[in-house]
């Protein structure tokens, strides 16, 4: 996936929604004032750019009930929502773990989707290692499925799921090696260790995934890179939001929250500032409800 992100400050809001070390390496409103467009630095399965803008902080951002606020220092993306960690500048980021419930999404549109996922990697670089979850409306049923991807390669369904299965998943490299990694998920505390065979990383790629961690909501496009239909996922709450095994906040680390805002400034899915833990948070739809014309199936865990 790519992703397409701008840079806000944040002025005085609350939204109520609630990385070992390898040797390779003030709250203010979310208002586009600019179209200027910078080349994207991140990278996901499906596809997206960044947008980085200074705001007001006279105004109130579209999208954003008066009770409502998002995190000191959110960006905002056109497809991301959530957080990105970036390590110390004396380490590397070497595991991302975390777990959230798969969502039992609505829409008005079939290929409607969204995606949930954890990652190291994107921000700083171009390499991506990630795993997560997506859920899409196929032939008018909502599938839930398992993925994980080494970008620029596609990315590789793993197994369907369940709506409402908790997901735990984490990305560690192997035991003495920087260049084996190791993609791991429970199912509802089920363990599926054959699913996702030691993923091989050159050095430089390693290297490069070692800047960043992710824990991410994301409105993913198709293959051809055209966005898909938005699908409405209420809130997805992750928990256990952890880097190199310490709380996504761990000293020395750079947290940044990112919300998803449509072209014309409203915010669809909004973070939740870090709970108390300092590892878990959530991230909210705020887009129009949506009635859904299309038959909801449970995906089967197979």
């Amino acid at each position: 996936m790519k992703i397409v992100l701008r840079k806000i400050h944040i002025v005085s809001m609350t939204v109520l929604v609630g990385l070992g070390t390898c040797s390779l390496v003030n709250e203010v409103p979310v208002i586009p004032t600019t179209n200027n467009r910078m080349p994207s630095n991140y990278a996901s399965f499906w596809n997206s750019s960044h947008r980085h803008l200074q705001v007001p902080q006279s105004q109130q951002p579209q999208g954003i009930a008066a009770n409502m606020s998002l995190p000191t220092n959110t960006q905002e993306s056109e497809n991301w929502a959530g957080y990105i960690d970036t390590p110390a500048s004396s380490c590397s980021d070497t595991s991302v773990s975390g777990s959230w419930v798969v969502p039992n999404i609505s829409a008005s549109q079939e290929n409607a989707a969204v995606a949930q996922w954890i990652g190291l990697g994107g921000s700083s670089s171009p390499d991506l290692l990630q795993m997560g979850t997506s859920e899409q409306f196929e032939n008018g049923q909502l599938v839930a499925e398992v993925f994980w991807e080494k970008l620029p390669a596609p990315a590789q369904t793993v197994m369907t799921v369940p709506i409402g299965s908790t997901i735990s998943a984490s990305i560690s490299p192997a035991a003495n090696s920087c260049l084996t990694w190791n993609l791991k998920f429970t199912v509802n505390g089920q363990l599926h260790t054959q699913m996702i065979p030691p993923v091989t990383l050159s050095s430089s790629y390693a290297q490069g995934i070692g800047t960043s961690a992710e824990w991410i909501s994301e409105k993913p496009s198709d293959r051809n890179d055209q966005p898909n239909p938005f699908a409405n996922m209420g809130t997805v709450a992750y928990q256990s939001a952890l880097v190199n095994g310490q709380a996504l906040n761990s000293s020395g680390n750079q947290v940044q929250p990112v919300a998803l805002v449509s072209r014309d400034g409203h915010v669809l899915i909004a973070p939740s500032t870090l709970g108390k833990d300092g590892e878990s948070f959530s991230t909210k739809d705020l887009s129009t409800n949506t009635t859904t014309n299309v038959t909801k199936g449970a995906a089967l865990l197979r």
